[in-house]
C-alpha cells in the first residue's frame, strides 16, 4: 500500500514539473511574438497647397455620354413572337425591334371595327331619317352617342393591337437585350436598350473660382487620346445655378460625333476652354497622392498628427495637380514618408 502511494505521489510531480514547463515555454514564445510598440514621431516631408497661374486655358477631363438613352419596355403582356434586333445593330425611329402575340388583340380590334362601321351606318341613316321625321330628336341623340361610344371602343382597341409591337423611340443603337424568342413578357418589363451617339454630352464638375467665366453657347475644344490627332468642337449647354458642398458647379458640353472619327459613349475626353486670361488653381504636388490618381487621397497635417483625406481633383499639370474639392489654400499635405502613415499618426517635420 505504501508503495502504491510513492509511486501515484511520483506521478503527480512528474506531470506537475512537466506542465510547469510547458507554461514556461509559452510565455517565452509569446514574448518572441508580442510587438514592440514605440511613440517616436514619424518623420515626413510637407507642401503646402497653393493657388497657381494655369496659364489662360482652363482644362477639364470628363466623360462623353450619350446624348440620349432609353430602356425601352413593353407596353402589352404575352409571348413575344418576334426578335428584330441583336446587340450594337443601329435601328431607325419607328423601327419594330419585337412583337408580343397579337391574337386576342387582334380579335378584339375586328369586333371593334365591325361595331364601329355598324353604328356609323345607323347614325348616318337616323341622320336621313330625322330630316324626314320618321325618328325623334331623342332618338337621333341615342344613336349618335351609340356612334360615339364604337369610335372610342375601336380606338382603345387598335391601342392595345399596337402595343404588341415595340418600336424603338428614335434612331441610335442598341445596348442591351433584354428578352429572347418565346419568353413571357409583362407590362413594363425591359426589352431593349438604345443609345442615341449622333451627339454627344460631356458633364463636368468645375471649380467655384473658374465657373463664373463660364456662359452657355460658349464653344470649347473637345479632345481624346483614342484619335490623337482629331479634336471636336463642343458647345457649353448648360450651367447648373447651383453648386456642391464643395464648392463645385457641374456644367454640360454637347458635341456632335464624327462619322469618320466617332466616338462610342463612356469615352474619357479633355475639353480645353479658352478662357482669356490666366487662371488661377489650386495645386499641390504630384507626390502627396496616396492610393491612385483616379481615386486620390492625401495626408493632411493638423498640429503634431495627420489625417487622411479625399480630394476631388481637376487636371493634370506633371508635377502638380488641381484640386477641386478637399483641401483649402495654405493646407500642408505629405509628400514624402506616407507608407509608413496612417490615420492619426504623429509625425515629425524635418523641411522647412
Amino acid at each position: 500500500m505504501k508503495k502504491t502511494i510513492i509511486i501515484v505521489a511520483t506521478i503527480l510531480v512528474a506531470v506537475g514539473a512537466m506542465g510547469w514547463t510547458l507554461a514556461s515555454n509559452k510565455q517565452e514564445i509569446d514574448s518572441r511574438k508580442e510587438v514592440k510598440t514605440t511613440n517616436q514621431d514619424i518623420t515626413v516631408t510637407v507642401a503646402q497647397a497653393q493657388m497657381k497661374a494655369t496659364g489662360n486655358e482652363l482644362q477639364l477631363v470628363g466623360t462623353a455620354e450619350a446624348n440620349r438613352e432609353v430602356m425601352v419596355a413593353s407596353e402589352s403582356g404575352g409571348k413575344i413572337t418576334l426578335v428584330n434586333f441583336k446587340l450594337g445593330d443601329y435601328v431607325s425611329q419607328g423601327a419594330i425591334l419585337a412583337t408580343v402575340d397579337d391574337t386576342y388583340k387582334r380579335l378584339a380590334y375586328e369586333n371593334a371595327q365591325l361595331s364601329f362601321n355598324k353604328y356609323k351606318d345607323d347614325y348616318e341613316r337616323y341622320q336621313v331619317l330625322r330630316k324626314g321625321d320618321a325618328v325623334s330628336e331623342t332618338q337621333l341623340r341615342d344613336m349618335k352617342l351609340a356612334y360615339e361610344n364604337a369610335q372610342i371602343q375601336l380606338q382603345n382597341a387598335k391601342k392595345q393591337l399596337d402595343d404588341t409591337r415595340i418600336v424603338a423611340p428614335f434612331s441610335g443603337y442598341i445596348t442591351s437585350q433584354n428578352v429572347e424568342m418565346g419568353a413571357y413578357v409583362n407590362v413594363g418589363t425591359p426589352i431593349a436598350g438604345i443609345a442615341d451617339i449622333s451627339r454627344l454630352k460631356v458633364s463636368l464638375a468645375v471649380s467655384e473660382n473658374n465657373v463664373y467665366e463660364l456662359r452657355t453657347g460658349q464653344e470649347v475644344g473637345v479632345c481624346t487620346s483614342i484619335y490623337p490627332d482629331v479634336c471636336y468642337k463642343g458647345t457649353i449647354s448648360n450651367i447648373s445655378p447651383k453648386g456642391s458642398s464643395a464648392h463645385t458647379y457641374p456644367i454640360e458640353i454637347i458635341i456632335n460625333n464624327n462619322s469618320k472619327n466617332p466616338l462610342k459613349a463612356g469615352t474619357y475626353v479633355n475639353v480645353n476652354v479658352n478662357m482669356g486670361k490666366s487662371v488661377p488653381a489650386l495645386m499641390i504636388p504630384r507626390d502627396a497622392i496616396v492610393s491612385s490618381v483616379k481615386d486620390p487621397s492625401v495626408y493632411v497635417v493638423n498640429g503634431e498628427t495627420v489625417s487622411l483625406v479625399k480630394i476631388s481633383k481637376g487636371r493634370d499639370y506633371k508635377s502638380d495637380l488641381e484640386v477641386l474639392a478637399g483641401l483649402k489654400e495654405g493646407d500642408r499635405v505629405v509628400t514624402n514618408g506616407q507608407i509608413n502613415l496612417m490615420d492619426g499618426a504623429k509625425v515629425q517635420i524635418v523641411n522647412n
